[in-house]
């Protein structure tokens, strides 16, 4: 009887799970996917270790089947073994069968836990809501949209939206709502929300972003509505070790040359000095490079550094880093997304030939009160965030310090170990919806630095950004954000070696920007931005003093400049066949400085230089010195296959400041200059095109591409020539054109418990100075290689994920040395030692090689608690490689002996704590 009980049993389950069917047909998708898609269709539940299958991802083809196929299906494809326990309970298993009295065991367990199950051998997945509540889940339901009234007559509706995740109320970027019925997606913009043209009816749409855990709401369409989406965290999920585009698909995704940099990758890879550096980060990623380690600022495609644009909540900063470079400038707790542009820039960005680096501040969390931070031998952070009214607004505040000067005393440099260096910072935003038709965004930003070698020299440098935000949605398919933002940035630098000569000088730079820009989606799914951009400059290019009263200085004060910048942009983005995506822009652009102004008038057909100088000349107040041209930009997308495309783009871009400087790397003191009579605009044309390939159901993603740049207007520099405290920079720079063209291949691991990718680039950066006279010419007219040419480039970052608490990172990097000019010779005239050096750029320093590593230790993983702690340990230079960061010579009384210095001669150990804690929030203050 027994027997014949179980086997009655068995008939009733397969009877069960077989008197449905299902339609399961996607293009790539996880064995958790699967599992939830079954859920969600049938009464089953089911239970596993998630190790089990976090490496498999499919291509299912189901249509209409019945459940027991889709299992024997996953059985076959996994090798694990199935149960069905009490007609609903689907327990997996790997390497053998659960026997019969378990299950009950099992059962009761999860039942007395009332909780998630985490065993050595079985994970099981949390029971939906409908069990423990006995309501229906959101996943179940059916939920109406808009008015059967004012069903629209084409048959289309619009569906827009705003998706938060569900512990922090955060808005999500680049979350993907996806209909699979209809082929049809697309993602939430920088503020969560999202909005798509739908047929009137029924449909079941996706909602998933990485990281979270995917979700599926059943919707019937009748009209242009709104509907929110909360996702929830991945308990089980890895940290993946992943660069990803705009979608989880680079083959799908449209623009190319985008990059998206997760916080979870930043916060994994090995720390220089114990903390995570958005900026030297983006250093791994293919067509992105630096002069050397410490060096501030960053090379992408062979665009110098000025001619990057980077954006923090819509305010340019200008200088990104501390501590002469050793510091990123930004606190990476309160960072939301970094995107950057490399080529396929859209049409709103503009300013910058070479990319576009755009940050975006947490809004802070809008269900509790959490403080966070971290403490390194070298630096300390701490943020704080909560809502001000829960659920509606919320505050973030984060700020950073160093305690660095105990290592310049460690150091056996006696001016050294009697010098100072320290930093601190501040940001933070606010962000308040007033209803669901408008929010208001405030972000601020403040840092400061200073620097005392021996009482000798003195720096300090600061910056402060503000951005203020009004966000207002009209319909379902249009929405507008006006901006108004503020950009500072001044340095005083005192030298006070020779009292005689002791001077301060005092510099800065402001930027008020305002911004008006629309978005809009029409019936036929037109993704369409425009907008007005507008920039007003304001120049003090340096007042000089003496520092003591001994000093000979005389004070100097250079003419205030000031300039107004204005552009209008449209860009559009839609589908011209079912193979082909396109996104293109137009941007017109307007410069002009703003008089009074003294303008410097030489002779005719001569060079600019001190003879040929006649006199200045007052101009009139109002406009002056007109620059203006159009700007355009376009990418394309051809799908070859569900697995494979080829990306082609083109960027015009004009670019109005540019910095200054005889160095190969940014300082803060570099000097940056608006276009005038003299100094023309730089110009920048990318033509670029890519080959992407996915392969194992899109856990392993490759991709090939290349690019040629031409430059115009590009600055260089005569030799000695003088460029702090010069009124007349035009006698000491020339104009120039240069080339860049590379090759870009990159080949990444999504999925897994090791992650990670491998890039190499060759790229050949070369500039040419051929003016009217000779000392308008760099080489005799002929190409050379720029300061950052580098040919090839090898980067390797890999993350192991040895447990749910403890995960192991390891980078590599390899890089051609860049070029340098060396002297040649040495002669005597008229009684001084005089270097003669050869042409520009002929030799190269040795190629650089630095291999780092670094150790993540999570607390337990408890998640009701207060405190959520990790360690980080890491080592950076592992190998203690002495690489070159410049070479420098000096004359011993006999000969010209060369110098090799490096920045980090030595592995350098760090260990980081980090911390969270969590309290409870009330509705309001």
């Amino acid at each position: 009887m027994r027997y014949i009980a179980i086997t009655i049993c068995l008939l009733i389950q397969l009877t069960t799970i077989q008197g449905q069917t299902i339609k399961l047909q996607k293009d790539s998708v996880s064995f958790n996917e699967i599992i939830l898609v079954l859920e969600a269709e049938t009464d089953f539940h089911f239970f596993y270790h998630s190790s089990w299958v976090d490496q498999y991802t499919f291509s299912p083809n189901f249509s209409d089947v019945k459940p027991i196929t889709i299992l024997n299906w996953l059985k076959k494809e996994t090798q694990l073994n199935y149960n069905i326990i009490h007609n609903k309970n689907v327990i997996f298993s790997k390497g053998h069968i659960l026997k019969t009295n378990f299950y009950d065991q099992y059962l009761n367990h999860i039942a007395k836990a009332n909780e998630q199950l985490i065993d050595t051998n079985v994970y099981a997945r949390t029971l939906h809501v409908v069990e423990e509540t006995k309501t229906i889940s959101d996943e179940y339901r059916i939920f109406t949209i808009g008015n059967k009234q004012q069903t629209a007559k084409d048959g289309i509706a619009t569906l827009s939206g705003k998706i938060t995740d569900s512990e922090t109320g955060e808005s999500i970027i680049g979350a993907i709502v996806y209909l699979e019925e209809l082929g049809k997606g697309t993602v939430t913009n920088q503020y969560g929300r999202y909005s798509i043209s739908l047929p009137i009816g029924s449909h079941k749409i996706e909602y998933r972003s990485v990281g979270m855990k995917t979700t599926f709401r059943k919707l019937k369409i009748y009209s242009n509505d709104r509907f929110n989406v909360e996702l929830k965290n991945k308990p089980t999920s890895l940290k993946e070790v992943t660069v990803i585009a705009k979608s989880e698909n680079q083959v799908k995704n449209l623009r190319m040359g985008m990059e998206k940099i997760t916080l979870k990758t930043l916060k994994q890879l090995p720390l220089g000095m114990g903390e995570a550096d958005i900026i030297k980060s983006t250093l791994l990623l293919p067509g992105v490079q630096s002069v050397g380690e410490a060096a501030s600022g960053f090379n992408v495609r062979g665009g110098n550094t000025d001619q990057n644009l980077i954006l923090l909540n819509e305010a340019p900063i200008i200088n990104t880093s501390h501590f002469f470079g050793f510091f990123s400038g930004f606190n990476s707790d309160i960072i939301k997304d970094i995107t950057l542009y490399k080529s396929g820039i859209p049409a709103k960005y503009g300013g910058r030939i070479s990319s576009v680096m755009d940050l975006k501040l947490k809004d802070g969390n809008r269900k509790q009160y959490k403080l966070s931070g971290g403490i390194s031998p070298v630096s300390g952070r701490v943020s704080f965030e909560g809502p001000i009214k829960k659920d509606k607004a919320s505050f973030i505040l984060a700020g950073r310090t160093t305690y660095s000067d105990w290592v310049l005393k460690l150091l056996n440099d006696k001016k050294l170990k009697n010098s100072s260096a320290n930093f601190h910072d501040l940001q933070g935003n606010v962000s308040w919806d007033i209803d669901e038709r408008n929010s208001i965004f405030l972000s601020g930003y403040y840092s400061h630095d200073e620097f005392d070698y021996y009482q000798e020299d003195k720096f300090n440098y600061n910056t402060f950004a503000s951005t203020l935000k009004w966000k207002h949605i009209y319909s379902s398919k249009l929405f507008s954000t006006i901006s108004s933002a503020v950009s500072k940035y001044n340095y005083t630098n005192v030298s006070g070696y020779e009292p005689s000569n002791a001077y301060q000088v005092k510099y800065q730079l402001d930027q008020y920007l305002f911004k008006v820009n629309f978005s809009f989606l029409s019936s036929l799914n037109h993704k369409i931005d425009f907008g007005l951009n507008s920039t007003f400059y304001d120049l003090s290019p340096g007042i000089q003093s003496p520092y003591t009263s001994e000093s000979l200085i005389r004070s100097k004060k250079l003419e205030k400049e000031q300039a107004l910048e204005m552009t209008l942009f449209i860009g559009d983005e839609f589908d011209l066949t079912n193979s082909m995506s396109v996104s293109a822009g137009l941007r017109y652009s307007f410069f002009s400085n703003i008089g009074p102004k003294n303008q410097a008038i030489y002779l005719e057909n001569l060079p600019r230089n001190l003879q040929t100088y006649l006199r200045d000349e007052r101009s009139g107040s109002g406009l002056i010195n007109k620059y203006s041209g159009p700007e355009i930009r376009i990418s394309s997308n051809i799908k070859l296959s569900n697995n494979s495309s080829v990306k082609l783009g083109y960027d015009k871009i004009h670019q109005y400041v540019q910095m200054i400087s005889n160095t190969t790397t940014m300082t803060p003191t570099d000097i940056w200059k608006l276009s005038d009579e003299y100094i023309k605009p730089q110009v920048g044309h990318q033509f670029s095109i890519g080959y992407y390939r996915n392969f194992k159901q899109n856990s392993i993603e490759a991709s090939i591409e290349s690019y040629y740049k031409k430059l115009d207007n590009i600055l260089d520099y005569k030799g000695g020539a003088q460029l702090l405290m010069n009124e007349y920079l035009e006698r000491d720079v020339v104009n120039g054109k240069g080339k860049a063209y590379g090759l870009e291949l990159m080949v990444r691991k999504k999925k897994g418990k090791l992650t990670g990718w491998i890039n190499y680039t060759y790229s050949k950066i070369l500039h040419k100075v051929n003016g009217e006279f000779a000392e308008e010419k760099i080489n005799n007219g002929d190409y050379f290689s720029a300061n950052y040419d580098k040919p090839h480039n090898f980067n390797l970052v890999t993350n192991y994920k040895a447990s749910r608490r403890f995960n192991f990172s390891i980078n590599y990097s390899y890089s051609t040395g860049r070029p340098f000019t060396p002297p040649v010779a040495y002669y005597n005239f008229s009684g001084a030692d005089k270097v003669h050096y050869s042409d520009r750029n002929t030799l190269r320093m040795p190629n650089y090689s630095r291999l780092d590593i670094a150790a993540t230790l999570n607390g337990n993983l408890i998640a009701k608690k207060l405190n959520h702690s990790s360690f980080t340990f890491s080592v950076f230079n592992l190998l203690g490689r002495k690489n070159a960061y410049n070479i420098f010579f000096r004359n011993d009384g006999t000969k010209v002996q060369g110098y090799k210095m490096s920045i980090f001669g030595r592995p350098i150990f760090t260990i980081t704590y980090n911390f969270k804690l969590f309290g409870n929030a009330k509705d309001d203050f």
